[in-house]
């Protein structure tokens, strides 16, 4: 499998939230932060609008609250 490289422009409050994530612990960077939240918007779109309740965004978030 070959890897390509995708870029995209986002908002400076997505930015800021990103770094909140990646400071709380959650992610190790913000690419493992996209990386996870494309997995799971495609899941999301696989599973006709319901995100699976293993979603790896949703289990980080929940650690954040903890």
């Amino acid at each position: 499998m070959k890897k390509r490289l995708i870029t995209f422009k986002v908002t400076d409050s997505m930015i800021k939230w990103m770094l909140e994530m990646e400071a709380s612990g959650n992610y190790h960077s913000r690419s493992e932060l996209v990386r996870d939240a494309l997995a799971e918007f495609l899941a999301k779109e696989y599973y006709n609008g319901e995100i699976p309740s293993n979603s790896r965004i949703k289990e980080k978030e929940q650690l954040n609250k903890i």
